[in-house]
């Protein structure tokens, strides 16, 4: 079985399977093309696979570099800077958050436009954002819930706020509506699109020409939300 597959300029790394029945392509943030591939797949087959996809590969990539490099990861060090629905805080390293109650309490606050974080939990400061966009994501998200669920015309189950990897937001024909602790990052109306786009999809489980309507009944503008996020999301890391 081959480990890589070059077809015109593209260049493949191959995971075989025995769990995959299809051929899958994956397009990576830098740029890595891979594909997965049914134990047993011929090479005749797959060749005839990847070359009907290669446009959609060549979209794929076209797409990635408009978006510019990948960001650096975080140092979680003294004046870097970190997003909340938008706005710009820079971090602060402190013996003691303002405000913090006895050991097992938060080790990060925003307090007075900044982000303080304890300093001996520096090193494991992605974690820390993480709990506090997701604790303060749950009260900002049922907030916004409430407010659009009757417009759109659903009652949710459940709404949650946890990691979702690439994903914005997904839901369920249950009424489960997830969302990626990130949208925090985002500025809120392009947060709300999120939510607006999740709740839409209670009534329509598809992105057809009523799931667009009814999204914008409830946002008329949600085009330009739909597009700022499609060029800029990939910033929001942590």
């Amino acid at each position: 079985m081959i480990d890589s597959l070059t077809l015109e300029e593209f260049v493949f790394a191959v995971r075989w399977s025995r769990r995959r029945k299809t051929i899958g392509i994956s397009v990576a943030r830098g740029g890595a093309l891979a594909l997965a591939v049914p134990v047993g797949c011929s090479r005749r087959r797959l060749e005839a696979a990847v070359r009907a996809k290669l446009p959609w590969v060549r979209v794929k990539l076209a797409e990635l570099d408009q978006l510019g490099e990948p960001q650096p990861p975080r140092q979680y060090v003294d004046g870097e800077t970190f997003s909340y629905l938008g706005r710009t805080y820079r971090l602060h390293l402190v013996a003691k958050p303002h405000g913090a109650k006895p050991p097992g309490s938060s080790s990060l606050r925003l307090y007075r436009g900044r982000f303080e974080l304890d300093r001996a939990a520096a090193g494991e400061g992605r974690e820390r954002f993480v709990a506090w966009y997701t604790e303060h994501g749950r009260r900002w998200a049922a907030a916004r819930v409430a407010e659009h669920a009757p417009r759109v015309g659903v009652t949710p189950t459940v709404v949650r706020v946890r990691e979702l990897g690439r994903r914005w937001g997904s839901c369920s024909a249950k009424g489960v509506v997830d969302l990626h602790w990130a949208i925090m990052l985002l500025p809120a109306h392009v947060a709300d699109y999120v939510i607006v786009h999740e709740l839409a999809h209670l009534r329509e489980l598809n992105h057809g020409a009523g799931f667009w309507h009814l999204v914008a009944e409830v946002m008329p503008d949600y085009r330009q939300h739909r597009t700022w996020l499609k060029r800029n999301g990939h910033g929001f890391v942590i």
